[in-house]
């Protein structure tokens, strides 16, 4: 068990006075809370406490679920009022102790499922990459091995090209911190890259075990470039001052975002439409000169 959970069960730790909570606190004044103490505390920050860190990490878990939170305030209410009932006390303390066990057991076996899914997820993408290159050399390819492009098909007289779309878009990555869970999200991410100009929107893209992504749309091309342009391997002195320095020094990269062109109606023929498409989704210059060989 965790050195943690075994203080809090022995009453040798107070939840809402290490969070700097009353039993009355709102969820959103008990998060509020916990970011702060969380960023006093944590390892990575100069003096930082990985002890105290773990302990207000556990604290936050057990009162945002709202399960646990009235097993634990039954308990400290019950050793509060201390109550002679030593039975009843022994049963609350032990139905307190196993419901925290169910759900560290309930939340290792979330961690399993994604690493999983995420292995499948990969596994069908790398299938999918294979089917369509077997597809690609059967379509550039007739029954006596000779190659065709494009230009060997006819066209009508009707073919147009449309311009591709302009975008302000990047996709962000950062370093993923399990103990960081509820800290960084849309609105984090926000504050953060407005450093280099406005910013329309930003959509949270999941985590693998060393990642975080994100999206983010500036408002204008120079806002765009200035966060490409950005090292993020130097130190976030950039943030200097600001209250998201310490999270900026997450950040490790920033790629531009293209927006995907929709070939059906660039031509007037279906045949070219269709290689367009394929030409314009392959992922890397050797794809390509294989489809134009």
């Amino acid at each position: 068990m965790d050195e943690s959970i075994s203080k809090i069960i022995n009453d040798e730790i107070d939840i809402f006075q290490t969070l700097g909570v009353s039993q009355n606190s709102t969820s959103q004044e008990i998060r509020r809370s916990y970011r702060q103490k969380a960023l006093q505390f944590h390892p990575d920050k100069y003096q930082g406490d990985e002890t105290k860190f773990n302990l207000i990490l556990t604290c936050y878990e057990i009162l945002k679920d709202p399960l646990l939170r009235k097993r634990y305030q039954e308990l400290y209410n019950l050793k509060s009022s201390r109550i002679s009932n030593r039975e009843k006390l022994d049963e609350l303390t032990k139905k307190f102790q196993d419901e925290l066990i169910e759900s560290e057991k309930k939340k290792k076996q979330q961690q399993q499922h994604d690493k999983k899914h995420k292995y499948d997820i990969e596994s069908l993408k790398e299938d999918g990459l294979k089917r369509r290159r077997l597809q690609e050399q059967k379509l550039m390819g007739n029954k006596n091995n000779t190659r065709i492009s494009i230009y060997d098909l006819p066209l009508r007289n009707n073919f147009t090209i449309i311009p591709p779309q302009t975008t302000h878009t990047v996709l962000l990555k950062y370093k993923y911190k399990k103990d960081l869970k509820g800290l960084i999200d849309e609105n984090v991410i926000s504050r953060i890259m407005s450093i280099f100009g406005n910013v329309n929107n930003v959509k949270m893209d999941g985590h693998d075990d060393r990642y975080g992504y994100a999206y983010v749309d500036f408002q204008s091309e120079e806002g765009c470039s200035m966060a490409l342009q950005h090292n993020y391997n130097e130190s976030a002195k950039r943030w200097d001052g600001t209250d998201v320095r310490k999270l900026a020094s997450l950040l490790r990269d920033c790629k531009k975002i293209n927006v995907n062109i929709t070939t059906s109606e660039l031509t007037a023929n279906d045949k070219v439409n269709q290689i367009l498409q394929k030409f314009l989704n392959v992922n890397s210059v050797s794809d390509k000169n294989t489809m134009m060989g």
